[in-house]
């Protein structure tokens, strides 16, 4: 009731909102700039912690209406639509979707689920007052990007920016905006759905560098997959499968959770909500903090909307290093005033998808570019040369050149320059220069 009225309190507020968005259902959590107060996660139903909405559709036969989530489970229970799964795969691999007859373009279809899902969300963040929608996915890559990029151009939305991020990115947030308590040393996050392989998250920190590097390491433990624990209780016959379960998730525990290395540990997903862990439990809460929950990636998701815009002075101390981040900062020497300075062109730490530059410099009468390569995990400084070759020779400073750079999901920059000439004088030939630079 108390977070209900505040939201009613601050609705001049413009909202930030995190999407996580899963193959087979979604949440949303949302906060306010400015705001003390933790993210709120949207319930299904008022009261409970019932937070996740299927990633379903049904369409009522006949007509064009959409349910989304369990309304459109109900829908299809009755017969009276065609429901719609696997809409996310379907957007990444571009697969049609067909309903009664029809062919809908996936990604077209993702975007009115999004869109009936802040609907959903409206009765307590109005759409238009929403600055930020931060989508967090279980992990990144290029046709996924390439999908989410579609998706938003059919979502039409009055939202200033919408970007999207992995699972990694809003544990990292998430425990960024946590009291200083919970990640003075590493944490650790387990992720088990209480049938398939448990998986954990350590986040490291390198406190020797300045700012303070942030990295995660991921283990996997199929023997917490239903058939492992099988085979297991097979061969033991004394022991229960609640008893078994807890044993092996101890033993997992032992190997990857030190005594004194961890502050804190999180714990989601289903295979955690059913009371098995006793012994395992308890050797993970000496000396650590422990938290249960289940929408811990929308609440990160929406802190890391939040700072995209506003990134508070104790996380600027932190620096995350996530799967295929750019670990270097690239840039160029140019005169600026006559005097000679560093240019950046891209910063260490950008997640891959959003790795880019486009800019345009005037060349004096060099046949060369020169990127200079920082990489802020130690090593040295290193130049590598675009050889422009075939350029044509021109008076100093009388040649434009547009440099485009971008990276892809193995971490290699992309380098594109274009001859644009110099006006009616010195017309462009529009010759391009490709590189591929591989970061080490």
């Amino acid at each position: 009731m108390v977070e209900k009225m505040l939201a009613t309190h601050q609705n001049d507020k413009k909202y930030m909102v995190g999407f996580d968005l899963g193959e087979n259902s979604c949440q949303i959590s949302y906060c306010t700039a400015g705001s003390t107060l933790e993210p709120v996660t949207f319930a299904v139903t008022d009261g409970t912690d019932d937070y996740d909405i299927p990633t379903r559709m049904t369409k009522k036969t006949g007509v064009n209406i959409w349910f989304v989530g369990k309304e459109a489970e109900e829908w299809n229970r009755q017969g009276a639509g065609t429901e719609v799964a696997h809409i996310l795969s379907a957007a990444v691999t571009g697969r049609p979707i067909n309903i009664e007859g029809q062919e809908y373009d996936p990604c077209s279809m993702l975007a009115l689920f999004i869109k009936r899902c802040l609907v959903l969300l409206s009765t307590e963040v109005p759409t238009e007052k929403i600055a930020t929608l931060m989508f967090t996915l279980d992990s990144m890559d290029a046709p996924l990007v390439e999908a989410l990029k579609k998706v938003r151009k059919f979502l039409d939305l009055p939202i200033d920016d919408i970007a999207w991020e992995s699972h990694s990115n809003s544990y990292y947030n998430f425990l960024l905006m946590q009291p200083r308590s919970l990640h003075e040393k590493d944490s650790i996050l387990f992720e088990y759905d209480g049938s398939r392989t448990l998986y954990s998250y350590r986040m490291v920190y390198n406190v020797k560098t300045d700012p303070i590097v942030a990295f995660i390491k991921k283990q996997e433990f199929r023997e917490m997959s239903d058939e492992a624990m099988k085979k297991q209780q097979a061969s033991s016959q004394q022991t229960t499968a609640h008893d078994l379960r807890d044993e092996t998730f101890l033993s997992v525990l032992k190997k990857c959770v030190p005594v004194d290395d961890i502050s804190s540990a999180f714990l989601i997903g289903e295979g955690f909500r059913t009371r098995w862990m006793k012994e395992s439990l308890s050797y993970l809460c000496y000396h650590r903090r422990v938290f249960l929950g289940n929408n811990l990636y929308s609440r990160g998701a929406a802190y890391g909307a939040l700072m995209r815009g506003d990134r508070p002075q104790s996380a600027r101390e932190y620096f995350f290093l996530g799967d295929n981040c750019l670990t270097t900062n690239v840039g160029v020497m140019a005169m600026k005033h006559d005097r000679s300075m560093y240019y950046p062109l891209m910063s260490a730490g950008t997640s891959w998808y959003e790795a880019g530059s486009e800019k345009e410099f005037i060349v004096d009468g060099a046949s060369d570019l020169h990127l200079i390569l920082t990489p802020i995990t130690g090593g040295e400084t290193r130049e590598e040369t675009i050889t422009l070759e075939g350029m044509p020779v021109r008076p100093p400073r009388t040649t434009r050149i547009k440099l485009c750079l971008s990276m892809n999901k193995d971490g290699h920059i992309m380098v594109h320059a274009q001859d644009l000439g110099f006006g009616e004088m010195f017309p462009a030939t529009d010759k391009i220069w490709d590189k591929e630079i591989e970061i080490v």
